[in-house]
């Protein structure tokens, strides 16, 4: 049986809830953790119609990209939308969870597919908003099985990284203490009387958010019954991450013809952009979403170009006057790839962790938008 605080877990591994702007609200909206869930409806929205959809789908979940509850509700009825939505949600036992900024942010989200669909190079955060918090792990393990647990905690692609270098550690030789007592198991040494044992001190650096994964591997393959174990947090600078990203094209194409290019690669039909169509654009900026407050950033990092949505009349007008081409390839048009990246995103976490619970994306346009 797979539990709402299950899929909450592995969403929290897809979009760390820590990496979240502080304005937002995403997580949890709605739901007991306790509910059985058999099936997963992925949505950019949660409307009346997503809702109906999920009953359709005999779906136990929705999960969205932006949150029901945004800001506080004062009350819940069904005289207001909002509360119309909360009311079927919770009268047909379907759960509510969403991934907002964190999925904006986190390397797998909405920003890099964008990125990368595109064909982005060299891509950093457009605007960084914090950095990943590393701890020092260093765990004693006996000769014998030494190589066994190192390999095991490398090998998982959760510790040991620094940079552009992978399986990085530490090791030096010394003797452990120990008196296995009353109710003990020892794997070596009797109870009550004192061992000696040669063991070798590993040391390596995890990322903050992989401390509890690390701990369970090493668990299973460290052959002592109570595993010595500490975790340091460290200063040092760890991996950076914000808000949008900026990167590079592998050679530079005239604003016009890139404009085309961004709009087959999004399926879009129409597009707003500002700029002299015969510039050459290399160096592109993006942010999914609602980003004209990201203007400045843009051009203080040197973009060319900058893709996002809902630019207003005076965010063009800035843009043309500090020189950097925007297209405003809409609010929808920037998102509703998250539908498709999601369902990938879980299918593989639920295939990972044997959850049997289906997966299916919303059919549902969300945008308020008709075009003509």
């Amino acid at each position: 049986m797979v539990r709402l605080s299950n899929i909450v877990g592995v969403m929290n591994e897809i979009a760390p809830r820590f990496l979240a702007m502080d304005w937002d609200n995403p997580g949890l909206q709605i739901g007991y953790f306790s509910q059985e869930i058999n099936r997963v409806l992925v949505t950019l929205d949660v409307t009346e119609e997503v809702v109906e959809e999920a009953i359709e789908e005999n779906c136990q979940l929705i999960i969205s990209h932006h949150p029901l509850l945004f800001k506080g509700l004062k009350s819940i009825h069904d005289k207001s939308y909002n509360g119309r939505v909360v009311l079927k949600a919770i009268k047909n036992n379907i759960a509510v969870l969403s991934a907002h900024t964190n999925f904006d942010i986190v390397g797998s989200g909405i920003n890099d597919y964008l990125s990368h669909l595109l064909g982005l190079s060299d891509i950093q955060p457009l605007k960084v908003t914090g950095e990943k918090p590393y701890i020092k792990l260093v765990v004693f393990i006996p000769e014998s099985h030494f190589d066994v647990v190192r390999k095991e905690i490398l090998d998982s692609g959760l510790a040991g990284f620094i940079g552009n270098y992978s399986h990085t550690s530490f090791s030096v030789k010394g003797e452990g203490t120990f008196k296995p007592l009353e109710g003990s198991n020892p794997f070596t040494g009797q109870k009550g009387h004192l061992a000696r044992v040669e063991e070798l001190r590993l040391e390596t650096i995890i990322p903050a958010n992989n401390i509890s994964k690390v701990i369970d591997i090493i668990k299973k393959v460290h052959p002592y019954e109570e595993v010595a174990y500490d975790l340091y947090p460290l200063n040092n600078t760890g991996e950076k991450y914000g808000l949008g990203r900026i990167g590079l094209l592998e050679k530079g194409i005239k604003l016009v013809d890139f404009v085309d290019i961004v709009k087959e690669k999004l399926g879009i039909r129409h597009i707003r952009y500002t700029g002299n169509y015969d510039n050459i654009v290399k160096r592109i900026a993006v942010c999914s979403g609602s980003g004209g407050d990201l203007i400045r950033e843009a051009r203080n990092k040197r973009a060319d170009l900058y893709i996002t949505g809902d630019i207003k009349y005076h965010d063009a007008q800035l843009a043309s006057e500090l020189g950097l081409a925007v297209v405003d390839a809409g609010h929808y048009g920037t998102e509703k790839h998250v539908k498709s990246l999601l369902v990938g995103l879980l299918t593989d976490k639920f295939k990972e962790n044997g959850f049997k619970v289906g997966v299916c994306k919303s059919r549902i346009n969300t945008n308020p938008w008709l075009y003509k």
